[in-house]
């Protein structure tokens, strides 16, 4: 695991530059019935309409690895149809960033100076995923939405300048069930890095694949 301390004799100018930029922060949310929030600066919601809880551990595994775990609970007694949310930005965007989708690996990539960070997830029992990336100031409007009665998201590939990656992850909770969805942000220089962190950690964490 890399050391993210610097020792005191070298400086702390000797600290590579591509631990100098904080990771994207992740905003956890929910789609039910129609109706969709973020849980923003706080780790536990309870919606009383819909008899749900939602929990957020997060948990950085190794220097270049952020993973957090999402757990949505159901304590009523109907089945539940729910789209789980994962939001990702950086809280001071710059210009030149440059935010897309990879379609072909199923990733979201943002670049940021010399810097690159993937972003993914998953939950065991999902029908779909879908993907958009949107300006900052879209982030938590209606404008990340094709249709939110039927919890689809308005497909934009890429953005340039501030902006947010959103993904959900379809799924249902029976009653008394809980669903949990992984996920996770990398960071490195470059793709080949990217792709090789996540399949450790993967190999790793096998209860994520």
């Amino acid at each position: 695991m890399m050391n993210l301390t610097t020792d005191q004799q070298t400086g702390k100018h000797s600290l590579n530059h591509e631990l100098s930029i904080d990771p994207p922060q992740f905003v956890p949310g929910l789609w039910v019935n129609g109706k969709y929030l973020w849980l923003q600066e706080t780790m536990e919601k309870v919606l009383y309409d819909e008899a749900l809880v939602v929990k957020v551990k997060q948990e950085l595994i190794h220097s270049k690895i952020n993973l957090s775990s999402v757990y949505i609970s159901n304590h009523s007694q109907q089945t539940k149809k729910i789209q789980i949310l994962a939001m990702h930005h950086f809280l001071n965007g710059g210009q030149d960033n440059l935010t897309f989708v990879s379609p072909i690996e199923n990733h979201i990539i943002h670049h940021v100076d010399n810097q690159v960070f993937l972003v993914n997830g998953h939950c065991h029992y999902s029908t779909r995923k879908e993907y958009t990336v949107v300006p900052l100031w879209n982030a938590y409007t209606d404008r990340i939405w094709s249709s939110i009665p039927k919890g689809s998201l308005k497909y934009q590939p890429m953005a340039k300048g501030p902006a947010a990656s959103v993904f959900t992850l379809s799924t249902t909770i029976e009653p008394h069930q809980t669903r949990k969805m992984d996920t996770w942000v990398i960071c490195g220089s470059n793709k080949n890095e990217l792709i090789l962190l996540e399949k450790a950690l993967l190999k790793k964490h096998t209860s994520i694949s």
